[in-house]
């Protein structure tokens, strides 16, 4: 390699550093919450998303389990949400009883 080649590693490097700033930048304006649900919806791992927030793997996966329940809680009380949507959001199966 040639002096002012980089390779994959320093590109890795490079990318966490900019994933730090980006995300020390949405800390300002985002609960953490939201920031592990934008992170989350990226596919990140608990632990990528934790890196990035500076916090633990397990305060990311409680966050995600408070989500889904408050998530579930809204679509519960939504006038109008059919047993099939309902279920399908839960990934459980709906019987036309």
């Amino acid at each position: 390699m040639a002096k002012g080649d980089v390779g994959f590693p320093e590109l890795v490097m490079q990318m966490k550093i900019t994933n730090r700033l980006l995300a020390a930048q949405l800390k300002a304006t985002l609960s953490q919450q939201d920031m592990v649900r934008l992170l989350s919806s990226t596919g990140a791992t608990n632990q990528e998303i934790a890196n990035v927030l500076d916090t633990t793997p397990a305060t990311v996966a409680t966050t995600l389990q408070r989500l889904k329940k408050k998530e579930a809680a809204i679509v519960d009380r939504s006038p109008g949400v059919s047993a099939s949507v309902t279920s399908s959001l839960s990934g459980g199966n709906v019987s036309d009883a």
